[in-house]
């Protein structure tokens, strides 16, 4: 079943999109002559006409006319050859009709009556010249009537129709929903009809001048109708004529339920019923038992038999049957103003001229014909019944086969936005912009509406079909088939355009159509029947060329911050920002709607977005909407890239306030706006107010093209809005933009969407089709919402927090929060995160190394540090780091670090000046030290001076102050230098009890006249130094340091080892010696093998060839080839004296301390033994001979030698016992021994201490000595430059000279210097002492805070007032600085987000001076905790010797002012209570007033004043210059109060309400709800009747009455008389007091007194009021309910007095 649907819908698309289209007739080679006509009349082209359009000299026959892409058959007054000047082109003119509409319904019989157009009466004709014929024409024939035989034909079967046009009928709808819900598709009724016809109500119709034939045929009536329901009930359609029912009713059922539509004919009606002759009525009626219920009628028709009376018509169409003998046709009653009328011959294409010889009467003679119906129309050929065409238009079709001509991003624009009024083309620009690389390398085109209109629109204007058709066209046929379409003009749906048409608000608002009515611009872009845009579309609802340019401005700006490189939270973190906003009509409304928010919620989360999704639904509470509006206003103002919102909704307004736009500050930041609601996105009404701007746009218009403001697309419905049909819509959609298509156009994203819901049109419901046609894009379809090709995950600064803000060691630990954000895309992966202490000495501590899921938007990490008192004081820098495997590819990798700095605090004192190994060439110095806190409180300090760094000399001095934190001075009276002596000096906070002294020191030598620099030459300087492979031994000499060497010997018998390396000796992995010595094997058989390792060198001994023998007898050392590596020691051992040689060679040769290693004979034979050796000692003496000498050193094993097996002995002479003895179980055996040494070193070297910084160098020094006389030591030293950034770059190698100049070393690059000692002794293994080194350069200078030489700051303060921060900033060195000293001033506030304040540099600080760093800190925007951080030569602009003590913290607590200010509002000089009478033309004075004292409320945008029209429900704002006057407040009298004085005019009648709201500076709003009061206003000067009040009374009695209109009157009077009329009493305006429009009760107080003062006595007084207003006394005035006038009898009102 499914598969049966389905095809026929795929082939009907499939035929659709290559159906013809309305360019089909259009033949681009020829030139086109355009005139319009609006209604149905002969035409008429006059040659004149003709010439002057450059056609005077075209042949008549070449002449060829189209109508609605039909050709029109024309006559020509003549038939060939060039018209004369009196000559013309002739044809019936028809105005535009229905027919052009049919293609546009979803089934085109759906359409009732094409008689009338829905766009326009006005038709477009086409004239233009076909030389190769085919051209149609109506040919002069001959109307023979004198030669007639036929009588006169007595009857035509004539057709009156009606076409009805009193509404545009909407056609068909769905209450199912409680609304009427209808498509935007062209469908079941539409069009022009009657007014509604309701079961008491029917529609009867008169027809008039009918001339019935009477003696027609019996049965010859037909009756045509055409009708649909109008409402969701059953009925039958009835229709009667005269008083006969021919249709529906009891007997006859006409079944024309619901939205159904009929078009019925009803033949072979008895011509009885038309019992008049002249007249005949139709009554159309619906049975239906619903009162309500409502049908409507298209069109209706009667054919009946009539005579041929015309009627005094001018034309006259009728309608004739076949007739084999011909026709004669005798018409009476025909205007044809006594000339010959002409008859067009439809069918045969004759044009025939009447026989007007016979008065009254036109005759013709007509040929026989076959046709069942032939067509006539008879026209008057009476000049004033001819249409003249007074000018031609010269048409040239743009063909769009042109690929010049064809784009891939098509913008179709009215020319009237080509120019803003300046000259300026902004729809230009646009196309520029979107060709631009910026705006998407586009082929973008202009397709002007005018053109589309004629080529695709038949020249019909506002016809939907111009734009199809072309979007058709283009995706068929362009080379590069379209990607978006862009209309850049306003548009009116027909239903709006119809009852406006020729109003010039309607044509201003009418400059591109759109498809149907509710409007939809998603049809237009599709195929017929289908609901998927073939291009994606988008709208600017512009009217002007400047509306124009605001929205380029916003798209450019737009797209440039989206491809901006800058990755920063400012400038990307933004895009993540999602609002999403709930509107339903109560609390379970907005659960509902809740749900669907918080499925899309997840989807922007969970998704490749990664939003930050924030959530507001309405509320009845005004409090919690007022918040809500302030919250919303904030994220406005940091930026948003998405708002949902879903609830109840109009046009202009949203049920949460999102209703004014101009409100939010989001320059640069615009959201993509989508609405789920009831008509917001219908910006295609009639609305006059359009033209004047933007009070008079919809809410979609307002946040369009609202300058640097808004939005920058707006995506709504044009019509209802049904929650779970809306919910499908948006669940794609949010699928689409998040996750499939994220990063992709809206355009396509929505046409995805469509695709998905409505891919399959014959399966499609109609509650899913209208939505999917009635959401419409406001804005550019190529927009991308904000999106990222790739993550980014980032890190800054306000992302860390500290806490405590101020660190101290005393605080055990502190805790760090970290967050981090991804910017980009967000991926599901992980990263790995680290997180670093740099400590001061620059040794890094790992906090955190993890893996972490990659955040999606937003990631945090919270640790507790503990503090380590002796390692972790002083600048400390927090190392973060994302992504540190790098694994992810990022849009940025430079924003994965931060590093951050951070003091820890100590009670600690360090030592400044003199300068750590400094030279100082004067006695009686000052020292200064700084504490490392600059804010500790008063505290003791000491110094302690000695020439030992232990501090525990004769000469130790010390030296007490005290003061507070900051720079501490010591100037010892007592302390006198010896010339070249070091000094250390150290300082410390005196300890609280119980506590350690911490002690800082530093060291300097005093050189007398010495020139400045830094010197090394004491035992405990040195030890500051490094030293590698050298010791500083506590004789304070340096040693070569002891290292472990191994040795490896490896040995064998040959053949069986038969490589070099079997028989060798590697030292520390370096073969030493190997092989055998040559030549030929003799050298090596029968002897002993030795290698000596030297004990200081560690080093084999290497023998030497005297040109016989070896060294001490041995072999001599000839290599046998040349893999041998020669140098050991071989002996024969055949003879007594070759033995002795190896005795001689280990007793007396051999050192103590040397190791000795003995190997087997390599080869055979071997054949002497032990035995044999030890038998020597009968030639050499008791004990003495080579067996006694191997075994006294250890060899032990020494009798196992009883054949040729390889063999390894180690001992080292002078020290009991062998180190091994390796012995082979056979002769294949290869032994390999290894062993380790203990040896010196032979070289090394020792690294200084930094030196420095300078501002310049100018020489080395250096002296050393050797231990030994003579001495073979080499060195040497190496001068490194040190770079601020810590790089070592060796510059200089010294040697041999110990003194050499340095000034060519740059101190701007290389502040620092280190020097290097290489020492090498490979004979003794004594390094060189190193006595002194020292360089000698101009020091930099080093300044320090000094709070206790100046600070000023206080702690706390209330929000607004001004903190006045000074700080002194001291040069405690004998340098001055080289240039203006320049400051970091950063106040940190609650949020941990740092502000810079910047500061002018101050004056070059010269040595011992002092600056002072002053701000006055205004506190308004700092509310809460926050520390102010001061730097001073940040970033050490100018080179400097230490920077910790140029840091400030300060914690500064600002009291918030959480104090709401308050709304006073009087309405001349009174409060009011709700629905109170005012005057029209009011002084309001309101006072907003601030308990601050600190903040002026002195800005006008600190107040709103709006007033809201009750009768329309219409709010205005009032802006200061309109009415509004804005008085500041002035805080030197202590008063903050701002005055506004709203002087409004109210002209109309009626109740108002009055809303003001009000904030303080910090945005505290005055009351939790808005002010709203009512008042009533009435024009007219009245006044009601005057009571007193009270009365009777005793003592006094005031007065209360009503005055109405504008102002009060000149002049008013109350007289007091006796019950005689006597006057006693008159009380004029002045005594009465202050008096206003509304009602008053007087300050005055009558007291029962007369004119004199004198008392009245006890009764009954009269008194009357007496007005005058421009000379007119005031009418009376009544309000609802007033009743008083029974206590008034002529104006007079009645008192008592009774004392």
């Amino acid at each position: 079943m499914f598969k049966k649907i389905l095809l026929p819908v795929l082939l009907l698309i499939a035929f659709q999109s290559k159906a013809q289209l309305n360019n089909s007739w259009i033949d681009y080679n020829k030139t086109y002559y355009k005139f319009r006509l609006a209604k149905d009349t002969l035409t008429r082209i006059s040659q004149p006409v003709l010439a002057a359009a450059g056609l005077g000299n075209v042949p008549a026959e070449q002449f060829q006319l189209w109508r609605n892409g039909q050709q029109v058959r024309i006559y020509t007054s003549v038939p060939t050859g060039i018209l004369g000047a009196s000559d013309y082109i002739e044809f019936w003119g028809e105005m535009n009709d229905g027919k052009p509409d049919k293609a546009l319904y979803r089934n085109p019989d759906y359409q009732l009556s094409e008689r009338y157009s829905l766009e326009t009466d006005t038709v477009s004709y086409f004239l233009t010249v076909n030389p190769s014929g085919g051209n149609l024409r109506y040919t002069a024939a001959v109307n023979n009537t004198a030669g007639n035989v036929l009588p006169a034909d007595p009857y035509f079967m004539r057709r009156i129709e009606v076409h009805y046009r009193s509404q545009v009928n909407k056609g068909l709808a769905d209450v199912s929903y409680q609304e009427y819900l209808f498509s935007s598709a062209y469908d079941i009724g539409e069009g022009w009809a009657s007014t509604d016809i309701y079961p008491t109500a029917s529609l009867t119709t008169t027809l008039q001048n009918m001339n019935r034939y009477a003696a027609g045929p019996a049965n010859s009536v037909m009756f045509t109708i055409g009708a649909t329901g109008n409402a969701s009930n059953t009925r039958d359609l009835v229709v009667r004529l005269g008083s006969t029912t021919i249709l529906g009713g009891a007997g006859s059922p006409n079944p024309m339920p619901y939205f159904t539509y009929h078009k019925d004919t009803v033949r072979n009606l008895p011509l009885s019923l038309l019992s008049n002759p002249s007249t005949l009525q139709v009554v159309v009626g619906t049975n239906s038992a619903i009162g309500t219920d409502r049908i409507a009628v298209s069109c209706l028709s009667v054919t009946y038999p009539a005579t041929f009376n015309f009627n005094n018509l001018k034309n006259f169409y009728f309608e004739l049957k076949d007739n084999t003998a011909g026709n004669y046709l005798v018409i009476t009653n025909f205007n044809n103003n006594g000339v010959a009328p002409v008859l067009y011959d439809y069918n045969n294409g004759r044009r025939y001229l009447g026989d007007i010889s016979t008065p009254g009467q036109v005759k013709f003679a007509l040929p026989a014909s076959t046709d069942t119906i032939r067509r006539f129309n008879l026209v008057s050929a009476d000049a004033a019944n001819i249409n003249q065409v007074t000018s031609l238009t010269s048409k040239t079709f743009q063909n769009f086969a042109n690929t010049s001509l064809q784009g891939d991003y098509i913008i179709i624009s009215h020319p009237s936005l080509y120019n803003n009024g300046s000259g300026v083309n902004y729809v230009d620009q646009y196309r520029q912009y979107r060709a631009s690389a910026t705006g998407g390398g586009f082929n973008a085109k202009i397709y002007s509406i005018d053109e589309l209109n004629d080529q695709f629109g038949l020249g019909i204007k506002r016809h939907p079909a111009a734009i199809r058709d072309f979007i058709r066209y283009a995706a068929q046929n362009f080379a590069v088939a379209p990607k978006y379409v862009f209309i850049i003009g306003r548009g009116l749906s027909y239903v709006d355009y119809a009852p406006n048409a020729g109003n010039p608000a309607a044509e201003q608002l009418d400059l591109i159509q759109t498809f149907g009515w509710p409007a939809s611009d998603v049809l237009l872009s599709c195929l017929p029947g289908t609901n998927v845009p073939l291009v994606p579309i988008g709208r600017l609802g512009a009217i002007t060329g400047n509306e124009v340019g605001i929205y380029l401005d916003k798209m450019k700006q737009y797209e440039q911050v989206q491809q901006s490189p800058s990755q920063t939270i400012a400038d990307k973190g933004w895009m993540k920002n999602m609002l999403h906003t709930i509107g339903g009509s109560d609390s379970t409304e907005n659960a509902d709607f809740l749900i669907y928010m918080n499925g899309y919620k997840t989807i922007a989360e969970d998704s490749l977005f990664g939003a930050k999704v924030e959530t507001f639904s309405k509320t009845s509470v005004l409090t919690i909407e007022q918040q809500q509006s302030q919250r919303i206003s904030e994220l406005f103002q940091e930026g948003l890239s998405y708002i949902k919102y879903f609830g109840h909704s109009s046009a202009n307004e949203l049920a949460i306030n999102l209703n004014y736009p101009e409100n939010y500050q989001n320059n640069g930041k615009y959201p993509f706006m989508h609405v789920s609601g009831c008509t917001v996105g219908n910006f295609f009404t009639y609305s006059p107010g359009r033209v004047n701007g933007y009070n008079g746009m919809s809410l979609s218009e307002k946040y369009i093209f609202l300058d640097h403001k808004g939005s920058i697309g707006f995506l709504g419905s044009t019509h209802f809005g049904i929650a779970p049909f809306l919910n499908y819509y948006n669940t794609s959609l949010y699928n689409n933009f998040c996750r499939d298509m994220y990063g992709n156009t809206i355009g396509n994203q929505i046409k995805a969407t469509l695709q998905a819901l409505g891919g399959n049109p014959g399966n499609l419901d109609f509650y899913t089709r209208i939505h999917l046609e009635e959401v419409n894009l406001h804005g550019d379809p190529a927009l991308r919402i904000n999106a990222h090709a790739k993550p980014d995950y980032v890190i800054e600064d306000q992302l860390v927090k500290f806490t405590p803000n101020i660190i101290t060691v005393a605080d055990g630990s502190f805790k760090v929060d970290v967050k981090y954000m991804n910017i980009g895309r967000a991926i599901r992966d992980s990263i790995r995160v680290t997180i670093r202490q740099k400590l001061p000495d620059g040794t890094i501590r790992s906090l955190f190394n993890q893996k972490l899921r990659a955040a999606m938007y937003m990631d945090s990490m919270s640790m507790t540090v503990p503090i380590n008192p002796i390692t972790d004081k002083g600048l400390n820098k927090l190392l973060v780091d994302l992504d540190v495997d790098g694994k992810v590819d990022e849009l940025s990798e430079i924003n994965n670090s931060l590093s951050k700095d951070f003091y820890i605090f100590e009670d600690e004192l360090r030592p400044i000046s003199p300068y750590n190994y400094s030279i100082v060439n004067q006695q009686n110095i000052s020292f200064y030290a700084s504490t490392a806190n600059p804010l500790s409180g008063q505290r003791q300090y000491v110094m302690e001076v000695d020439t030992t760094e232990l501090f525990n000399s004769a000469f130790k001095k010390s030296y007490t102050v005290s003061g507070t934190g900051g720079v501490i001075q010591f100037t010892p009276g007592n302390l006198t230098f010896t010339d070249s002596t070091v000094y250390y000096w150290r300082t410390s906070t005196v300890p609280t009890s119980g506590n350690n002294y911490i002690w800082n020191t530093f060291s300097f030598i005093y050189m007398a006249n010495g020139t400045p620099g830094f010197n090394q030459s004491h035992y405990y300087q040195f030890k500051k130094n490094t030293f590698n492979n050298i010791d500083l031994g506590t004789d304070r000499l340096m040693h070569f340091m002891t290292r472990p060497v191994e040795v490896n010997v490896r040995t064998g018998v040959y053949p069986n080892a038969n490589q070099t390396n079997d028989y060798s000796i590697s030292i520390d992995g370096l073969l030493e010696q190997a092989g055998f010595y040559g030549p030929g094997l003799a050298p090596n058989t029968e002897v002993l093998r030795f290698y000596v390792v030297d004990t200081i060198t560690k080093k084999a001994w290497v023998n030497q060839d005297n040109g016989t023998s070896g060294l001490y007898g041995s072999v001599r050392p000839l290599p046998i080839n040349s893999t041998v590596v020669p140098g050991w020691f071989q002996f024969k051992i055949t003879s007594v004296g070759e033995r002795n040689n190896v005795m001689n060679f280990l007793d007396n040769i051999v050192q103590n301390g040397n190791y000795v290693i003995l190997t087997n004979s390599p080869a055979a034979p071997f054949t002497h033994f032990p035995p044999e050796w030890q038998n020597d000692t009968l030639t050499n003496g008791s004990g003495k001979s080579m067996y006694h000498s191997l075994r006294n050193a250890g060899f032990t094993y020494i009798d196992s030698i009883k054949s040729h097996l390889p063999f390894v002995f180690v001992y080292k002479k002078g020290v009991p016992g062998a180190v091994n003895q390796t012995f082979g179980t056979q002769n294949v055996d290869k032994p390999i021994v290894s062993f380790h040494l203990v040896g010196n070193h032979l070289s090394g070297d020792v690294t200084s201490d930094k030196f420095g910084p300078a501002r310049s160098w100018s020489d080395l020094h250096w002296r050393g000595s050797a231990l030994e006389t003579p001495t073979r030591d080499s060195v040497l030293i190496q001068v490194y430059g040190i770079t601020n950034a810590g790089t070592a770059d060796l510059l200089a190698t010294v040697r041999p000279a110990t003194d050499t100049s340095l000034s060519w070393i740059n101190a701007v690059t290389y502040p620092y210097l280190q020097l290097k000692m290489l020492n090498t002794d490979s004979v003794t293994a004594t390094p060189y002492q190193l006595r002194y080194w020292r360089v000698n350069g101009t020091y930099i200078p080093e300044g320090a805070v000094a709070p206790n030489v100046l600070f000023s700051a206080r702690d706390t303060v209330d929000q607004g007032e001004q903190v006045d921060f000074k700080l002194a900033f001291k040069n405690i060195s004998p340098t001055a600085f080289s240039d203006s000293m320049q400051f970091n001033f950063v106040i940190t506030d609650r949020n941990n987000v740092p502000h810079p304040i910047q500061l002018p540099k101050a004056k070059i600080l010269q040595s011992g001076d002092t600056i002072t760093i002053s701000r006055k800190i205004d506190t308004r925007n700092y509310p809460g905790a926050n520390t102010i951080f001061v730097d001073v030569n940040p970033n050490t602009i100018q080179p400097e010797q230490y920077h910790f003590n140029n840091i400030l913290f300060k914690d500064l607590y600002v009291r918030p002012d959480n104090y709401n200010p308050l709304l006073d509002v009087t309405f001349d000089g009174v409060h009011i209570l709700n629905r109170d009478i005012v005057s029209a033309k009011p002084h309001i004075l309101i006072n907003l007033k601030d308990e601050s004292r600190f903040m002026a409320l002195s800005d006008t945008a600190l107040i709103k004043v709006q007033v809201r029209d009750l009768q329309n429900n219409t709010v205005r704002t009032y802006y200061f210059g309109d009415s509004l006057k804005f008085t500041p407040a002035n805080l030197s009298n202590g008063n903050n109060t701002a005055v506004i004085d709203f002087l409004p005019y109210f002209p109309e009648e009626g109740e108002y309400e009055l809303i003001v709201s009000g904030k303080d500076v910090v945005g505290n709003i005055a009351g939790a709800l808005d002010y709203h009061i009512s008042f009533q206003v009435i024009t007219k000067a009245m006044i009601s009747n005057m009571l007193n009040y009270p009365n009777p009374f005793t003592t006094s009695t005031a007065f209360v009455f009503t005055i109405t209109g504008s102002e009060v009157p000149q002049n008013i009077r109350i007289q007091i008389l006796t019950i005689t009329g006597k006057i006693v009493r008159e009380i004029t305006k002045e005594e009465l007091g202050p008096l206003h429009v509304g009602t008053n009760i007087t300050e005055f107080k009558w007291d029962g007194t007369d004119m004199y003062g004198a008392k009245l006595a006890n009764g009954v007084y009269l008194y009357r009021v007496i007005t005058n207003l421009n000379g007119k006394s005031l009418d009376k005035y009544r309000a609802d309910g007033d009743n008083t006038d029974k206590f008034f009898n002529k104006g007079y009102g009645k008192m008592v007095l009774i004392r």
